[in-house]
């Protein structure tokens, strides 16, 4: 299967599933609504990656998402409702049909308050510490592996493609597991940074890279008045430098909250919570909260209008957006002390030329007479040519993720 949308119109069969819509793919799947004796399925068909070498490989990854999804019953995860061969034949799964927004569409549509934000971030920790205890790990949390219900606006827990558990079988080949860059806990790119020639290092998955995703999510709603944009942002996983306070960036955050959200943020990861029931239990005493800022909306409903204004976000280095710039990171820093020692020589001519001047030894054109250029810094890193350190830029970051090898 290619790796966009399949042309499946609608009212074709998948394995006696009759098609309504497309309603999205992935890094593994394509997802198709279907019907079949009056019931409504999302119909995950899985996509065969050349990355993998093996179509075998898919459907291993596909038996695991049903395994995981199968130890558990919660009602903030969705749950599983049976398996078959698509006519591709490819495995595909039939899940709960959640009609409902992403959290971020719902942040947009809805202009939720502080207090009803921290509330759907209390029940996703909660059913997180519940999937964490029978020994599963999600792996890619992020704004859109969440729906909001539309009927009773329950959140839900969707896209279990990257899901591990105990004692599974590891079918990633690369050092990190499959994941979307953003979302991933700055540890993830130290140990990529440490071990680049080890090629069969594998980094260990934890609960605080699920807790660090968390606070991503809470980070972008609480700071993006319209995270469905596809826009330049900046990372919140540098590994040099924190975050911006979400406070700072938003003037509606209560103190607490932005608190909260900079301790889920940590470098380290033990200044975390320690788990996502603690984590759930923080939440929860910040949604009792009585004071009235938790009561209003965390942004203005007129700036969650598309081609509305957007406040500025605070300026902080971003760090890399995709994985093969965060492997082989040795060149940057003399590049950067070429170009720094490069504009020191120039300040010094121009200090030179200044003296000259005003001494009449030399004669000096007027001001504007020729430009002096500083050098340039080095062109722009490509995923050919991974930065040692990270660069000040901005890295588009909207709905489209970046998934690593599986």
């Amino acid at each position: 299967m290619s790796a966009t949308l399949p042309r499946v119109p609608p009212g074709s069969l998948i394995d006696g599933w009759k098609v309504s819509k497309p309603l999205g793919d992935g890094g593994f799947a394509f997802v198709f609504l279907g019907e079949k004796n009056g019931s409504h399925r999302a119909i995950k068909v899985a996509q065969h990656r050349e990355s993998s070498g093996d179509p075998k490989q898919t459907h291993a990854r596909t038996l695991r998402e049903l395994t995981a999804l199968l130890m558990l019953d919660h009602p903030n995860i969705v749950r599983p409702q049976g398996y078959g061969l698509a006519e591709s034949g490819n495995l595909y799964l039939a899940l709960d049909y959640v009609d409902g927004w992403t959290l971020a569409e719902w942040a947009e549509r809805k202009h939720p308050t502080v207090r009803e934000i921290l509330g759907v971030f209390e029940k996703l920790a909660g059913a997180l510490a519940y999937m964490h205890r029978r020994g599963i790990l999600h792996r890619d949390l992020k704004l859109s592996n969440v729906l909001i219900r539309k009927s009773d606006g329950e959140p839900v827990i969707i896209d279990f493609s990257c899901a591990t558990y105990t004692l599974a079988e590891a079918l990633t080949d690369g050092g990190l597991p499959p994941g979307t860059d953003r979302y991933r806990a700055p540890e993830q790119f130290k140990f990529l940074r440490e071990h680049k020639d080890k090629h069969r290092a594998r980094y260990a998955f934890q609960v605080a890279d699920e807790i660090f995703a968390v606070g991503v999510m809470l980070h972008e709603l609480l700071t993006d008045p319209r995270p469905t944009e596809f826009r330049p942002r900046f990372d919140l996983n540098s590994p040099a430098l924190p975050p911006p306070s979400p406070r700072l960036a938003n003037a509606r955050v209560p103190a607490a909250v932005s608190d909260l959200i900079e301790n889920i943020l940590a470098r380290d990861p033990k200044g975390r919570p320690v788990d996502t029931e603690a984590l759930r239990r923080e939440l929860a005493d910040l949604r009792a909260e009585r004071s009235a800022e938790y009561d209003v909306p965390a942004h203005p409903p007129a700036e969650q209008r598309h081609g509305g204004p957007t406040p500025a976000a605070p300026v902080m280095p971003s760090a890399p957006q995709s994985l093969k710039r965060h492997v082989a990171l040795m060149g940057r820093p003399l590049r950067a002390g070429r170009w720094l020692a490069g504009l020191v020589c120039v300040v010094a001519l121009v200090m030179v030329a200044a003296l000259w001047r005003s001494s009449g030894s030399v004669p000096v054109e007027p001001a504007g007479s020729r430009d002096v250029a500083a050098p340039r810094p080095p062109p722009a890193t490509t995923h050919s040519a991974p930065p040692e350190t990270p660069p000040p830029a901005m890295t588009p970051a909207g709905p489209s993720s970046v998934t690593a090898p599986g």
